[in-house]
């Protein structure tokens, strides 16, 4: 019987600055900290995939300060860029996108070197059943995110070679609306702006039945058509949690797919995290309601933090 055990992490925010915002970040490194030695615990763990936004303005010292606890942890691990691991685009101070995937990305050399263009999408055996595909949807300008036509024609490629095989895709930002907050003006940058593109194409690619993604801060599973789209919560914001996944072949194509989510650190400090969101967000200007409206998103309904699912 085919096995595969994972976990997820996403939206680690480890920053020179501290906590601020809505944001632990000056903690996240202890979160992570504590993370890495609950899944050294797992001997069976096969992997753990980080979804973005390790950093919060990808300078040396949260490199660092990352390096020095990722070192500790036993499994494999793989990365995708979020939005903040790359330097502001006026800034000379910290990574540039190419410098995090020179970093993080095994495949760099055969990624395109124009400074501008993303570097940071790989594509892996997890299993010899299993693929696992790491997208890059950064952009220099803002928050947003994209995938270029570059990575798409590449994506198609490498869709078409591993049409026998289960395919797994990461990329940190959503594909499609998650929260009411997405048709605000400026917010809308939580989901990917070749989104629909982006589904258009794994639509015709029914071997990709898993989509993981980070940067909305959200817990949320959505299933569109075969497909299953997990956006996964963030380490340094509320509810400051993980997620773990073990995938079992089952007859024919079909998988089976459990989930579950894990506290990043204890209990009073989650509740702290959410006093801390409720009065960023009101004080920004958001309506009481309208946020208390948004953060049991952000927690997930009982399935999107543990459920079952057949991919088929």
């Amino acid at each position: 019987m085919t096995t595969l055990h994972f976990a997820q992490i996403s939206d680690i925010h480890i920053s020179v600055h501290g906590d601020h915002d809505d944001m632990f970040s000056g903690r996240s490194a202890g979160f992570l900290k504590d993370i890495v030695a609950q899944l050294n615990r797992q001997d069976d763990l096969d992997f753990v995939l980080i979804t973005g936004d390790l950093f919060d303005a990808a300078i040396q010292f949260e490199l660092d300060s990352f390096n020095q606890v990722i070192h500790e942890l036993k499994a494999p691990y793989y990365v995708i860029p979020g939005n903040h691991d790359r330097r502001e685009i006026n800034s000379a101070e910290g990574l540039t996108r190419h410098d995090f995937a020179h970093r993080f990305n095994p495949q760099y050399s055969q990624r395109p070197s124009d400074p501008k263009a993303q570097a940071g999408y790989w594509s892996l055996e997890a299993h010899p059943e299993v693929q696992l595909i790491g997208l890059d949807s950064i952009r220099d300008e803002d928050f947003g995110g994209q995938v270029d036509d570059t990575q798409i024609a590449w994506l198609q490629t490498e869709l078409a070679q591993h049409r026998d095989k289960m395919v797994i895709v990461a990329i940190h930002h959503p594909l499609h609306k998650l929260a009411p907050i997405d048709d605000d003006p400026y917010w809308y940058r939580f989901v990917c702006d070749t989104g629909p593109e982006m589904l258009s194409l794994l639509d015709n690619s029914p071997q990709v039945k898993l989509v993981l993604t980070g940067h909305h801060h959200l817990t949320k599973v959505d299933k569109l058509g075969q497909r299953l789209h997990m956006a996964g919560p963030a380490i340094a914001i509320y509810p400051c949690a993980y997620r773990t996944f073990r995938l079992i072949r089952q007859a024919g194509d079909a998988w089976q797919l459990t989930w579950q989510t894990h506290n990043a650190t204890d209990k009073a400090t989650i509740a702290e995290a959410y006093e801390t969101m409720v009065n960023t967000w009101q004080r920004v200007g958001f309506e009481a309601d309208f946020v208390q409206e948004h953060v049991p998103i952000a927690l997930g309904s009982d399935y999107d933090r543990t459920g079952t699912a057949l991919l088929k």
